[in-house]
């Protein structure tokens, strides 16, 4: 089972690394992992999905709220979570009429276009949910077109107030 945990760390040299070497050490891979500074630039968020079974997900926690530099590490729930990933992707069109269709598969699935290149590519940029990305992309690569793809991973943010 997919599982998304919020760390919230010091945001001093090393912690990623300790935090990502934490999973490898307990068997977990790492399937995203998304880093930034909060609204305080002396902390960060990072947001890991690893698979596992909810044993598992309860040990890792228990030692990711460990290390020094852990300020909080929350197990997020898909029902109490706003979770997103950022995708850029290079489409390759040969003319005028495949541009309009990718400009309105990009339509369809809300995705913006970034760049249309003399060179016969096109870059759109789509923020939404992995399967809506996954979607887009499986339409995108069944035509042939996919050039190039860039995915950030999913950043994710419980609802509500936190206490």
């Amino acid at each position: 089972m997919k599982h998304i945990i919020s760390v919230v760390v010091r945001n001093n040299s090393s912690v990623l690394a300790r935090v990502s070497s934490l999973f490898g050490r307990r068997g977990f891979n790492i399937d995203s992992l998304s880093v930034s500074t909060t609204q305080d630039p002396h902390i960060s968020r990072i947001t890991v999905v690893i698979n596992g079974d909810e044993n598992s997900l309860d040990q890792v926690v228990k030692q990711t709220t460990k290390l020094v530099d852990t300020i909080s590490v929350t197990a997020l729930c898909a029902d109490n979570t706003v979770a997103r990933e950022l995708l850029l992707v290079k489409v390759l069109v040969q003319d005028s009429d495949e541009i309009r269709r990718v400009v309105a598969m990009c339509d369809l699935y809300g995705a913006i276009i970034l760049d249309i290149g003399s060179d016969g590519t096109m870059i759109a940029e789509l923020t939404g949910t992995s399967a809506k990305i996954d979607e887009f992309v499986a339409e995108l690569s069944a035509k042939g077109k996919i050039s190039e793809v860039c995915r950030t991973g999913i950043t994710a943010m419980e609802r509500g107030r936190q206490a």
